[in-house]
């Protein structure tokens, strides 16, 4: 089965303050049945329905929607990290799957290494995907190496620095975290770095890099819906790894394309 690892839906909201940090304008509607188009067209089996940022903390959207098909779509919520029991809420109550943290976001930083948060995230046992820049991987390595049972995964391979190669510190820091087995990267989101756009060549040095150090185990994909849709195009970012990677194994590519996903969001207990 293909699950799309990390999807956004929303409802407009013209008031958001600054729509120029998004792909997609806030002041649209990006509804359920869209991407559901975009799953039966392509064949994709779950959807992981990360909330997005202009929402706030009001995850209901995508809440509802995996409680209305836990089978088909797991949610991830975000809250604000001094509010630990709202975690709480929104997983025992609302059902929620996973948290986002966001310390690539000015004011976010600084709240990501909040031990009560990630102490209810253990307790509670979900997976934390962490929106951040390669600056932040010390704190996420802090993080994984404090919580260890709490399953991590970086997004987009933290942004790296193209121009600056698969040999720079920064990213050979976000190598190392492979060095941690809660940690789990989305090799996903290359137009936001690269500067050759699709195919994206002068991504695959990275992509074979966290290959090579962290397996096919802990590689995770998401279209990045709907962004994806002005960037690329949702079937070109699934096929991307059978079209650019055909060193790949055909069960390497499946973990990749769902069972890990699978496992992380779909298979684990749900708390009780």
């Amino acid at each position: 089965m293909i699950v799309d690892a990390h999807a956004h839906v929303w409802k407009a909201d013209p008031k958001y303050p600054n729509p120029a940090v998004t792909t997609m304008s806030p002041a649209s509607d990006v509804p359920l049945d869209l991407l559901r188009q975009y799953m039966d067209e392509h064949g994709v089996g779950r959807t992981v329905l990360v909330q997005p940022m202009f929402p706030g903390e009001d995850n209901s959207l995508v809440a509802d929607a995996a409680r209305a098909e836990p089978g088909r779509y797991a949610a991830v919520a975000v809250v604000d990290p001094r509010k630990p029991d709202l975690l709480e809420y929104w997983v025992r109550e609302r059902g929620c799957r996973g948290l986002r943290l966001r310390p690539k976001f000015a004011g976010e930083a600084d709240l990501f290494e909040h031990d009560p948060l990630w102490e209810r995230a253990a307790r509670l046992g979900i997976v934390i995907s962490v929106l951040a820049n390669l600056s932040h991987v010390p704190a996420i390595a802090r993080r994984a190496e404090r919580f260890p049972g709490v399953p991590l995964i970086v997004d987009h391979l933290a942004h790296p620095d193209v121009a600056a190669g698969v040999g720079s510190p920064d990213f050979q820091a976000l190598l190392a975290l492979a060095r941690l087995p809660n940690v789990s990267v989305k090799p996903t989101g290359f137009y936001y770095y690269s500067k050759t756009g699709y195919p994206y060549d002068d991504c695959g040095d990275f992509f074979r890099a966290v290959y090579d150090r962290f397996g096919p185990d802990r590689l995770i994909w998401g279209s990045d819906f709907p962004h994806v849709l002005l960037k690329t195009d949702y079937g070109r970012s699934l096929n991307l790894f059978e079209s650019r990677y055909p060193w790949l194994a055909k069960g390497e590519r499946e973990k990749i394309l769902g069972g890990n996903a699978e496992r992380l969001y779909f298979t684990l207990p749900r708390p009780t």
